[in-house]
């Protein structure tokens, strides 16, 4: 399944350079909306889209409704990413189980991204969730674990959410 957004960006012949430039996004913001590392297509996003497909003549509420069986673009956003983590994430995932523990300079978090996916972007992009998001927990700024994370690790059924969310709250502690 391809992301709804690259799908209806590139039936109106746009490449994500010239629709980010066309539409005032930076290259950074298209990345992370087509890698699913956003958790909702924004206003301004679904906007400028809208406005292409009508421009070029591309019928987007009957590409998503037939093509990914969704009233909005949205919904069919939210139903990409979970179709893409339940496929890629389990293997990444199947890396590491408990004990999960830290040390001085890394958490256990950080330490199941590094042995998982070897980078934070690698994570987010397998699990479908901001960067920044993962990031401020894995240092431990964010007391308890991220709703997108919870909800992304819950999709595809780990059975280590609670252990992981444990051993990152004694290792804030310490």
């Amino acid at each position: 399944m391809q992301n709804p957004y690259v799908r209806l960006r590139e039936l109106c012949g746009m490449s994500q350079k010239a629709f980010a430039t066309k539409h005032g996004f930076g290259k950074m913001t298209m990345v992370y909306l087509e890698s699913g590392m956003y958790t909702a297509v924004s206003d301004r996003q679904n906007q400028a889209l809208g406005k292409e497909c009508y421009e070029k003549g591309v019928d987007a509420k009957k590409v998503l409704a037939s093509e990914f069986e969704a009233a909005s673009l949205n919904e069919a956003y939210q139903q990409w990413r979970v179709a893409e983590r339940r496929e890629k994430a389990p293997s990444v995932l199947a890396k590491v189980s408990p004990p999960f523990v830290g040390d001085s300079e890394l958490s256990p978090v950080a330490c199941v991204v590094r042995d998982t996916t070897g980078s934070l972007q690698g994570f987010c992009k397998v699990l479908k969730i901001p960067s920044i998001t993962m990031s401020r927990y894995m240092r431990g700024e964010t007391m308890t674990m991220p709703v997108e994370l919870r909800a992304a690790l819950s999709d595809v059924g780990w059975p280590f959410v609670d252990e992981l969310d444990t051993a990152q709250a004694k290792w804030r502690v310490r």
